[in-house]
């Protein structure tokens, strides 16, 4: 009995940490002291603003938005992985309708570099609790921009991205250059992205030996992130729609995504078991 309870214990992975948050402002003296503003949302004993974090070392992971949406409709990533034991980043930068894709790819990874500084930093929140390891992630534009954080920065550990829609420069060129463990979602009926056209290439293009590619059956370009007036209209205009709902859709991410980031960010062969067995079986 004793042995079938360590066993157990070894699958528990929700740390069941709460929620805190905090906005931040740096400035990156390497691109002309530019102000990169973001929503920091980490684990901690007590939620709220500004409160202490949890006692742990965490890995960082940095989400980009999509063209002309908030950071606000990706709650669903950061209330997911926080809990688990991750610090969310999301950059606010570049929400205009003329971006610059370049500026928001370097800001991402800016954003990993200053946040694993903050943990060496004895005066920061974040003293002694950031670990080495990272991804960044994002959805549409900001899918895009991970492409070309990624290639800013290669200490970054992973890449995720979320219906992930070409830039410029170009997301598919920079994927030339990775090597790193990359997770690609798409929903087969996204009509604003279409895999055949974004996700695709980036994928094929990936020099990684360690990438995987998600299609989920009946989801759509939006649904990767909460309700957002933008998105929607954008969508409305174009065909095939979704046929599945958000719910459905997010929970296919998140399934996969949870694990994923576990192995790779966390060392944890058993949840790197868990996402093959989840490719093999859906």
């Amino acid at each position: 009995v004793l042995f079938l309870l360590f066993v157990a214990s070894l699958g528990f992975h929700a740390q069941n940490f709460l929620v805190g948050h905090k906005q931040a402002s740096y400035i990156d003296v390497l691109r002309g002291n530019r102000n990169v503003t973001c929503e920091l949302y980490y684990p901690a004993d007590i939620s709220g603003e500004n409160v202490a974090i949890a006692s742990g070392i965490f890995p960082v992971v940095v989400i980009g938005h999509g063209f002309v949406m908030s950071a606000a409709v990706y709650d669903i990533y950061w209330e997911a992985l926080v809990p688990e034991g991750y610090v969310v980043v999301l950059p606010t930068t570049e929400g205009s309708l003329f971006p610059s894709h370049d500026n928001f790819g370097k800001d991402m990874a800016f954003l990993v570099t200053q946040l694993q500084s903050e943990g060496v930093n004895t005066s920061s929140l974040f003293y002694n609790a950031i670990d080495a390891t990272s991804a960044v992630m994002g959805h549409s534009m900001g899918g895009g921009a991970a492409f070309l954080a990624m290639q800013a920065n290669p200490n970054i550990t992973a890449l995720a991205a979320m219906a992930p829609a070409e830039t410029n420069p170009s997301a598919v060129d920079a994927a030339a250059n990775i090597q790193h463990p990359a997770l690609i979602f798409s929903g087969i009926n996204d009509c604003v992205a279409p895999p055949a056209d974004h996700q695709l290439p980036m994928y094929n293009a990936l020099a990684s030996g360690c990438k995987s590619y998600l299609g989920i059956v009946g989801g759509d370009h939006c649904q990767f992130a909460s309700p957002n007036f933008n998105c929607t209209f954008g969508q409305s205009t174009c065909s095939p729609q979704g046929t599945i709902s958000a719910t459905t859709q997010q929970a296919a991410v998140l399934d996969n995504l949870i694990p994923w980031l576990d192995h790779y960010l966390k060392d944890d062969c058993t949840q790197g078991e868990a996402f093959q067995s989840n490719v093999s079986n859906n």
